[in-house]
C-alpha cells in the first residue's frame, strides 16, 4: 500500500506519471494533502470519485488519531497521546506563547538511546516513525489549535537515529506547495551521532540543530548518557563545527541542571570553551523528574548557574519547564498511559 503523504513533491510526481495522470495532478494531491490537511482519499475532492476509488485498491493516507490530551492549569500547555496506524503510541507537546505557537513533536517510538533522566527510552525503540507520522502529529494538533510556525523534534526518540525520515520530513513540511513551514522556525534535538551530524550539514537545511549536552566531561557524560561511550563530546563537537561551517546556523545546546552535580565553576568553564568553538546557544533546563531519576539538587541551582554563565560571557537562557502538572517531560504521559492500560 502506498501512502500518499509519505512522498516528497518529487515522488508525488513520479507517482502521478505512473498511473498516468496528468502531471498537474500531483500538485493538486500534495496540496490538498498538506495544505489542507485531507486525511482520506474521499477529501481530495479536486480528484473525481472514480479515480479515488481506483486509486484506493493501492493508496491510502495515514491515519494518527488523538486519544488522549492532557491540558495544564499553570501555563498554555497541552499534551498529546497520538495513535498510529499499527496501534503504537506516541506524545506531542502544544506549547501556547504570548508571540508565537510551538509545538514538539516525536521521531520514534521509545527511544534507544538510554538516557538515565528520559522516560521515552524506558523499554527502548519499538520503531522509527515515517515522515508521514511526524507530520500528522503536527496537522492533527493544528486542527485543534490554528496554524502552528515553531516546531521543535525533541519528543519521544533521536532524530538522527531516524536520518531517511527526518530529511524527507523536512522537505516535505518546508514545500511552499504544501504546509509551506519556515525551516528556520524548526529545531532538531540531538543526543550527539556525529556522522549523521555531518550529513545533515551537508543538506544545508537553514534549520537551528540542539545538542543535549546536560555533562561537561566524558565519564560524567557516560553515565547520564551511554551514547557517550560510542561518541565523546570531543568527536561531537568537531561534528558540530563543521555543521556550522557548512549551514552557518546557530547551535544551541541543551543543559538540564542537577544542583550540586553539574554545575561547578569547572562546569561553567568547560560549557564557554565548548560555545565559544561554534558559536552556540546555552538553553539551561531544570530536571522534569521521573520515577528512575528524580532528584533536581539545590533549589534554583539552574536559574544560579545560567547567571554564572553569563557572567562568564556565556549566551545563555534559562528555559522554564513546561507542564509540569500534566507530565509534560518526554515520555512520561506514554508510559503512564500503556501502563494503566496494558
Amino acid at each position: 500500500m502506498i501512502y500518499l503523504d509519505d512522498l516528497d513533491f518529487l515522488e508525488m510526481e513520479k507517482f502521478a506519471e505512473k498511473h498516468g495522470l496528468q502531471k498537474y495532478r500531483a500538485g493538486q494531491i500534495f496540496s490538498f494533502i498538506h495544505k489542507n490537511k485531507a486525511k482520506s482519499l474521499d477529501e481530495i475532492t479536486v480528484l473525481k470519485k472514480d479515480l479515488r476509488e481506483k486509486l484506493k485498491k493501492e493508496c491510502t493516507l495515514t491515519e494518527v488519531k488523538i486519544i488522549h490530551k492532557a491540558v495544564s492549569k499553570i501555563d498554555d500547555t497541552i499534551k498529546y497521546l497520538l495513535e498510529l496506524p499499527d496501534g503504537e503510541i506516541v506524545e506531542a507537546v502544544y506549547m501556547a506563547y504570548e508571540d508565537r505557537k510551538s509545538i514538539c513533536i516525536s521521531s520514534q517510538v521509545g527511544c534507544n538511546m538510554g538516557c538515565v533522566f528520559c522516560a521515552s527510552t524506558k523499554g527502548g525503540k519499538a520503531r522509527n516513525l515515517t515522515a508521514a507520522e511526524m507530520l500528522r502529529q503536527i496537522y492533527e494538533i493544528e486542527n485543534e489549535n490554528g496554524r502552528i510556525e515553531n516546531i521543535v523534534i525533541m519528543g519521544q526518540g533521536e532524530p538522527l537515529d531516524n536520518f531517511e525520515n527526518l530529511v524527507k520530513f523536512l522537505k516535505i513540511i518546508s514545500d511552499e506547495r504544501g504546509a509551506d513551514k519556515s525551516l528556520r522556525k524548526i529545531t532538531v534535538s540531538t543526543c550527539g551521532i556525529p556522522e549523521k551530524i555531518k550529513a545533515l550539514a551537508d543538506y544545508d537545511f537553514p534549520i537551528t540543530l540542539a545538542l543535549s549536552l546536560h555533562r561537561t566531561t566524558d565519564e560524567e557524560r557516560s553515565k547520564l548518557m551511554p551514547i557517550n561511550r560510542a561518541y565523546n563530546i570531543e568527536s561531537v563537537i568537531d561534528a558540530l563545527s563543521y555543521y556550522y561551517e557548512k549551514t552557518n546556523r546557530r547551535i544551541s545546546f541543551e543543559y538540564m541542571v542537577i544542583g550540586g552535580e553539574n554545575d561547578s565553576p569547572g562546569d561553567a568553564k568547560r560549557i564557554r570553551e565548548f560555545a565559544r568553538r561554534i558559536h552556540a546557544h546555552v538553553n539551561i533546563l531544570e530536571l522534569n523528574p521521573i520515577k528512575e531519576y528524580s532528584d533536581g539538587g539545590k533549589k534554583n541551582a539552574a536559574r544560579e548557574f545560567c547567571d554564572l554563565l553569563m557572567s562568564n560571557g556565556v549566551n545563555a537562557t534559562f528555559r522554564n519547564s513546561r507542564g509540569k502538572d500534566i507530565d509534560g517531560a518526554c515520555g512520561q504521559l506514554r508510559r503512564k498511559y500503556k501502563e494503566r492500560n496494558c
